[in-house]
């Protein structure tokens, strides 16, 4: 009786411990998702009612290739990368997030074609992996923080919070 006590409360704890972490997770995911649809909007908004700002689009591409550059990350996986995060091959770095948030506004401002699907599961993954490093988690639980965060960013996309649930 005493390992089945034992062994419920570790569980008991276990959960409590995930409550906490994805609720953190959504928080901090579901705000950045959440600013970063509002400035979708917004830069959007700003080219359709300035058609003209259509002509500074080989300009954004030249300053978003300059900024991967600056932020030492030419060789951008994308979408592929957060997929192979789950499967553990690799990390997400963190400066992944603003680049996919400040190169994703830029695209649109400028009547770029950019999807904001991939680059919310890009967000998502990229805190979601930042917040497993600073959690301390072992590489399964990474992982599942990663999906965690994604979930939260492509359900803060569409307004859909139960979803990311």
């Amino acid at each position: 009786m005493k390992n089945i006590t034992k062994a419920v409360f570790k569980d008991l704890l276990d959960f409590v411990r995930w409550i906490i972490i994805a609720c953190i997770t959504g928080v901090v995911v579901g705000a950045v998702g959440v600013a970063f649809v509002k400035g979708l909007g917004f830069v959007t908004g700003l080219r359709t009612s300035h058609p003209i700002m259509i002509l500074g689009l080989p300009i954004a591409g030249i300053a978003i290739v300059a900024l991967y550059k600056i932020c030492n990350y030419e060789n951008d996986k994308g979408t592929n990368l957060v997929i192979s995060t789950i499967h553990a091959e690799t990390e997400i770095p963190l400066r992944m997030a603003p680049l996919i948030f400040i190169s994703t506004l830029l695209t649109h401002m400028f009547g770029g074609s950019a999807g904001r699907e991939g680059a919310a599961l890009q967000l998502g993954g990229s805190i979601g992996n930042q917040l497993g490093r600073w959690f301390k988690l072992d590489e399964n639980d990474t992982r599942e923080i990663v999906m965690c965060g994604m979930s939260a960013a492509f359900s803060s996309i569409f307004g859909t919070p139960m979803a990311a649930v």
